[in-house]
């Protein structure tokens, strides 16, 4: 008999790590789930449902973050979290709750006695037993409007109403990869589902989806459905590499019917956001070379900081940080190369602790450890609330220019070079070429193995594009020791 994989203590350090430091109320959940899978390896993306399953209950008290998680459940199709997720919302009065509930019973994978129990609760609730069964017959718009987007195999036609177009994903493809292409499918206005290797065809299936899968499950799906129009089952891998992905997204599109389409498109125009910005200052995954590399450090040092307590990384596998702990070091580092007098390793940790501030105008701190916000009426410490006056005060600004440290210069914070940006909330955070989600790291590879024409062939899409000194950022990314 098979083993059943369980997930790891650090794995279910790292989704409580990361649910508790969501903030649902300007958290997208795409970011938070592209967080969650980015670093992930295939056998650690394959027990993540089941993690986030058994974190659910440890966030009963936190209403607004279990709310949160709940939608990162159905959203993605995590039937497997059912039984939990049932267990909570059955045991409350929080009517959300048993509404997603009753959507993650919907898939036939879910145990039939969990659906009873469901299906007993939510009754007399006309809107959870549409999403529970796809034999109730709707009786307004509104009904017809869940009823379809929940059941699109149910529909003969073309929907009258704007839908979301609804995207399948086999379940024999890799987990790691199917999570991640997950997220590019909900980023482009996808309604994911997935379908298990051991589960019958669900009811929802039906000629208003498109499915992308391995042979032998569009085999199973045409023995079951032989009216399933084939232009809809694409049989392919899941990429892993943006042209190929974008190339995956259009093909999706193109099979699409009526006017249920995906979002796509390129990175497009550069992201405007506040670099306080809680979502901002507590998102990327940064792995310890590049934390040193974008600090002005060496990884040894940061290494000594882990171990004493300094700076609280997640262990995934690596040892990943956020761009708040990036931002510490490097102003630590800052402060010692500019003012050439001893400076308390207490301000990283203060920074990197510190949450971030939407209406911050300025972010300041001094040699000694102290945090400072300016809202626009003066300096504010963030942890006594008081006014602080006529002390050396470090405007974090300075931080991201460039600057002198032990022989060597750091590269600007946000935009290493002049086609090479960073954004937290973009590949987790590592330098990117502007426009496009292709990391630095990734060109820099590239280049190693034939130059331009390696990355033409990998990347067509930039072709006669500038973009050497994104490679240059790259390769000084991938030298880091």
């Amino acid at each position: 008999m098979a083993t059943i994989k369980q997930p790891s203590p650090a794995l279910y350090s790292a989704v409580l790590h990361v649910l508790v430091n969501t903030d649902p109320h300007t958290q997208s959940m795409s970011a938070v789930m592209s967080n969650l899978v980015e670093h992930l390896n295939v056998e650690q993306a394959a027990c993540l449902p089941q993690a986030i399953a058994e974190v659910l209950p440890l966030l009963k008290n936190d209403p607004n973050r279990l709310q949160f998680a709940t939608h990162i459940v159905t959203r993605f199709d995590l039937f497997e979290a059912a039984n939990k997720l049932a267990e909570i919302a059955l045991s409350s009065d929080n009517r959300d709750l048993r509404l997603a509930a009753a959507m993650l019973c919907g898939h036939p994978s879910v145990d039939n006695a969990v659906r009873e129990r469901v299906a007993n609760a939510i009754y007399n609730d006309r809107a959870g037993r549409i999403r529970l069964d796809h034999s109730v017959v709707p009786e307004t718009e509104d009904e017809q409007r869940l009823f379809w987007q929940r059941w699109p195999g149910a529909r003969t036609e073309p929907s009258p109403f704007a839908q979301a177009p609804v995207v399948v994903l086999d379940g024999s493809f890799p987990a790691d990869a199917a999570l991640r292409f997950a997220v590019r499918l909900d980023n482009a206005g996808a309604s994911v589902r997935r379908l298990p290797t051991d589960s019958e065809i669900p009811f929802w299936f039906g000629a208003q989806i498109v499915l992308i899968c391995q042979t032998a499950t569009r085999s199973r799906v045409l023995s079951s459905y032989p009216q399933f129009p084939e232009r809809q089952i694409l049989v392919e891998h899941i990429p892993t590499k943006d042209w190929e992905i974008n190339r995956l997204l259009q093909k999706i599109n193109s099979a699409l019917s009526g006017t249920e389409k995906l979002r796509l498109g390129n990175l497009g125009p550069e992201v405007e956001y506040t670099d306080w910005a809680p979502e901002v200052f507590s998102a990327g995954a940064y792995p310890t070379k590049d934390v040193a590399f974008l600090a002005g450090t060496k990884p040894p040092t940061l290494n000594r900081l882990y171990k004493q307590g300094i700076i609280e990384p997640l262990h995934v596998g690596i040892t990943l940080c956020t761009f708040r702990d990036v931002v510490a070091v490097r102003t630590w580092m800052y402060l010692k190369s500019t003012t050439g007098k001893r400076v308390s390793s207490k301000v990283i940790k203060e920074l990197s602790r510190f949450a971030g501030d939407s209406e911050a105008v300025q972010l300041g701190v001094t040699s000694k450890g102290k945090v400072l916000v300016d809202h626009g009426d003066g300096w504010v410490d963030v942890i006594s609330g008081q006014t602080v006056l006529d002390i050396p005060i470090t405007n974090i600004d300075e931080v991201f220019q460039p600057f002198d440290y032990g022989g060597g210069k750091t590269l600007h914070l946000l935009q290493a070079s002049e086609n090479t940006k960073l954004h937290p909330t973009v590949l987790g955070g590592t330098p990117h070429l502007a426009g496009h989600r292709i990391s630095a790291k990734a060109l820099a590879s590239l280049d190693k193995r034939g130059q331009r024409q390696a990355i033409e062939s990998a990347y067509p899409e930039l072709e006669g594009k500038v973009f050497d000194d994104t490679v240059g950022v790259g390769r000084q990314l991938l030298s880091v020791t």
